[in-house]
């Protein structure tokens, strides 16, 4: 007859199990407990879409909001130390600098000593931002060392364009093409400095050449605001070259994207531009009405937006 287990035998038995089913239980909780997150990017998401937000307001050509979204950027980078951002931002700066002539009109308060604005590093010359950044590019990881400093090149030229000393530079931007091609935002703007130095050196074959790479870029990567620009400087450098038909080529593609970026000020810029290649070199008597028609629509886009 088989032996039947006695009672202490079953109260072991349950109490190992117990053990067993809370080990799994312990083990299992632990194995899918979330880990310790290892790098925080809320600061520099932030900082980034600043920058972004900045560099969007640098092609409408609203300075005063580029100010501050520069400023807010340049803060929120500083505060967590990322190099790579300071000097990305830096460069904008100088663009800012640049493009906005009357920059301290704009913001009276840079000019004032014990305002928040004064202490702003934008309240520098565009020269002393530049070696700034190239600080910022020595100090960066060394993945991105070579990538930032590259950039500063580029910017380097267009700080020389801008002084009326930027001609001959082409070489020099060859160089680092390969370098900044891996972010497409820079590569384009290589590819239209690249087109300013030829303008300058009055190559404007190769000017249109690169506009119209830069234009690809920015069209691949969906870069909308900066499309009409490229073409728009390859239609001044079609015109320039005496090539009329691919002026008004060009010039109407940047009208094309400018309107589907709503750009107002690009639109009048383009229908302005369009009016006067119309008139170069003998134009008809289809062409003078056009441009006549042309330049009053571009004026009164200009109005409504004054008023």
């Amino acid at each position: 007859m088989k032996k039947q287990p006695c009672h202490f035998e079953l109260v072991e038995k349950f109490i190992l199990f117990t053990i067993f089913v809370l080990l799994l239980q312990l083990f299992l909780s632990c194995s899918s407990a979330p880990k310790r997150i290892m790098l925080v990017t809320d600061t520099r998401d932030l900082s980034y879409s600043q920058l972004d937000g900045a560099n969007l307001s640098l092609s409408e050509e609203n300075y005063e909001r580029a100010f501050n979204q520069l400023n807010s950027a340049y803060n929120l980078a500083l505060s967590v130390d990322n190099t790579e951002l300071l000097c990305k931002i830096s460069l904008s700066a100088i663009i800012l600098k640049i493009n906005c002539k009357n920059l301290s009109e704009l913001i009276p308060a840079i000019n004032l000593k014990n305002s928040s604005e004064a202490k702003s590093f934008l309240a520098q010359s565009k020269e002393e931002i530049l070696q700034d950044a190239k600080k910022f590019a020595s100090r960066s990881d060394e993945a991105d060392k070579k990538f930032l400093s590259d950039l500063c090149v580029i910017y380097d030229v267009k700080i020389q364009l801008a002084n009326d000393t930027g001609k001959n530079y082409a070489s020099l931007l060859e160089g680092v093409k390969a370098s900044v091609s891996k972010e497409p935002y820079y590569s384009a703007f290589l590819e239209r400095t690249l087109g300013d130095v030829f303008m300058a050196d009055e190559k404007y074959s190769d000017a249109c050449l690169h506009y119209e790479e830069a234009a690809k870029i920015h069209t691949k990567n969906r870069y909308l605001l900066e499309i009409g620009t490229d073409y728009y400087s390859a239609s001044r450098a079609y015109s320039q070259n005496g090539q009329k038909k691919e002026a008004v080529s060009a010039i109407k593609m940047a009208l094309k994207y400018d309107k589907d970026a709503e750009n107002t000020l690009g639109i009048v810029a383009d229908y302005l531009a369009y009016s006067k290649i119309l008139l170069k070199g003998n134009p008809t008597e289809e062409e003078k009405l056009l441009s006549a028609e042309l330049l009053k629509w571009s004026e009164k886009i200009a109005e409504n937006t004054r008023n």
